[in-house]
């Protein structure tokens, strides 16, 4: 993976739902082995990846191994207006696989 960032959040593991501290390492903004919580906002540099005027964006990322099971995976990663939000399946966003990060359509105002 090279350099990355890391976000610390707590999370039910996806296999054996241990709810546990975890890292997940993701490659978004300046990637300079960041550590982040949610809640914080992307740092940037000439040299970061993805796009800093995007406003809503999945970011292919990795679930270090759980203490319960060792189950390690990707997982989607969500950012809004350069702050982290949340993290998922990255089962949910199929077009991930190919990418490392991806531009989520604006939602539509409601009517």
């Amino acid at each position: 993976m090279g350099a990355f960032n890391s976000l610390d959040l707590t999370i039910a593991c996806p296999s054996c739902q241990v709810v546990a501290p975890r890292e997940i390492q993701f490659r978004y903004g300046a990637v300079w082995q960041y550590r982040y919580e949610l809640g914080d906002v992307l740092r940037w540099d000439r040299n970061g990846v993805g796009d800093p005027a995007a406003s809503d964006v999945v970011v292919d990322a990795w679930l270090c191994e759980c203490p319960g099971c060792d189950h390690d995976d990707r997982i989607a990663l969500y950012v809004r207006e350069n702050v982290l939000v949340g993290a998922g399946p990255v089962d949910d966003v199929p077009q991930l696989a190919e990418l490392e990060w991806l531009s989520l359509p604006l939602e539509a105002p409601p009517s």
